[in-house]
């Protein structure tokens, strides 16, 4: 199964964009499932469900600290990588959503409990987040395939 599909079913399973995309690539690192969803639960709901950056961002972001994060304080090459895959994460980002912010994408206010239950209720979660965590997870993977090689 790609990562991809794991995230997809792990969202549909009823986990937030953030915990989709960081525990479906979390065995790569051999991270622990347990660790990983912890890990990003609070960036669910566009952090917190303050509806600021999206969750599949923030799983994804994390996702390429683990593959390319700075350890050593002068390791200026890691922290150069890291960032030319962030950055080139958010320009594909922006270019395909033209917005990072979880409100803006859903078209709900996320610290609104009953805006969040309406927008279960109508079906705008699933209109619109099943296909950002897709995205999200095809990304980093096509990122760190073509920066692998």
């Amino acid at each position: 199964m790609t990562e991809k599909s794991k995230a997809r079913e792990m969202f549909a399973d009823g986990h937030t964009c953030s915990q989709a995309v960081l525990t479906a690539f979390a065995p790569r690192y051999n991270l622990p499932r347990d660790l990983a969803l912890k890990l990003s639960c609070s960036f669910g709901g566009g952090m917190g469900r303050q509806g600021m950056t999206c969750g599949a961002i923030t799983g994804a972001m994390m996702v390429l600290g683990l593959d390319s994060g700075r350890v050593q304080l002068d390791d200026d090459a890691a922290r150069d990588r890291n960032d030319a895959l962030v950055q080139e994460f958010f320009s594909r980002f922006q270019e395909k959503y033209k917005t990072f912010d979880c409100n803006e994408l859903t078209g709900i206010q996320m610290s609104c409990p009953e805006a969040r239950a309406q927008g279960k209720e109508d079906g705008s979660f699933q209109q619109v987040c099943p296909g950002v965590v897709d995205f999200a997870a095809e990304l980093v993977s096509e990122l760190l395939e073509t920066d692998a090689k």
